[in-house]
């Protein structure tokens, strides 16, 4: 039966596991490990070892901590055989542990140009990266403004530096235009371009108005990461990562693979006011 889950069923390597052609075991490090203990994380199960890093934790390396940690699951869900190996059964009563999703972002699209990334992989994502943890990131509305020739002459390019708060400039007047979005919700913007040629995206926004920017030419995983940006809120510390595998790595990616969170990121997005338990 393959899997379900939100948070493992678009992984490649966990559906081998669950296909019967791979087995998780010491040694096996990856972006897939990291899924996993993160999970088992999620499920109550301390990995003090595994998460001592800021930008990629835990750590993806199944090691003793790891194997110990997965011995436990596996006591706690008898029949299965505790080996400390994920085989198709683990993985199976492990998929099965999360079969929802358990927290929700709603998003709502304001477009100001037309957008070179087809809006369909834009929102898909989206989802992907936060799907990972649980967290349904969904599309709420999507609007095109109607800009007048003045205001499509105006917001050609937005001259304002990005700051994390903007109770006026071009910014905080964006955020007026067209329909409201819910105070609990996150609006995105697609704009042409940045004064700043190298920025293409920007998390701030005016405090009741939780909002981001993104440029119609951004690189794929740029909008889950200036939506992370709103949701962990600039006292979040570090603001970027120094790992390329993390979501909030300061440079712009346009790999397959989705990006991550570390533990810590995770923790304060799920107490975000605007990541509402479901």
């Amino acid at each position: 039966m393959p899997l379900s889950s939100p948070r493992f069923k678009d992984e490649p390597a966990l559906q081998a596991v669950d296909s019967g052609s791979r087995v998780l075991r010491d040694g096996v490090s990856g972006r897939h490990v990291h899924l996993v203990q993160m999970a088992l994380i999620d499920l109550g199960f301390a990995m003090p070892r595994s998460t001592t890093s800021t930008h990629f934790s835990p750590d993806g390396i199944y090691g003793r901590e790891t194997t110990d940690v997965v011995k436990a699951f596996q006591r706690s869900n008898p029949p299965l055989t505790v080996d400390g190996q994920i085989g198709p059964q683990t993985m199976r009563a492990l998929d099965a542990r999360f079969p929802r999703f358990t927290h929700r972002v709603n998003l709502h699209f304001r477009s100001l140009s037309l957008s070179d990334v087809p809006f369909n992989r834009m929102m898909s994502s989206i989802e992907r990266v936060y799907a990972q943890y649980s967290i349904d990131a969904r599309f709420a509305s999507g609007e095109s403004l109607s800009l007048s020739e003045d205001e499509q002459n105006r917001f050609t390019v937005i001259d304002q530096n990005c700051d994390w708060s903007m109770e006026s400039g071009e910014f905080a007047e964006l955020e007026q235009m067209g329909t409201r979005v819910p105070p609990h919700d996150v609006a995105v913007y697609i704009v042409n371009r940045f004064q700043e040629g190298d920025v293409l995206g920007c998390g701030g926004h005016a405090a009741t108005r939780p909002a981001c920017a993104v440029t119609h030419d951004c690189s794929r995983w740029d909008p889950a990461h200036e939506v992370g940006h709103v949701l962990l809120t600039s006292t979040f510390s570090p603001v970027h990562a120094n790992d390329q595998r993390n979501l909030m790595f300061p440079t712009s990616s346009n790999g397959g693979t989705p990006l991550t969170l570390t533990d810590k990121q995770l923790a304060r997005i799920r107490t975000s006011p605007l990541c509402r338990t479901i």
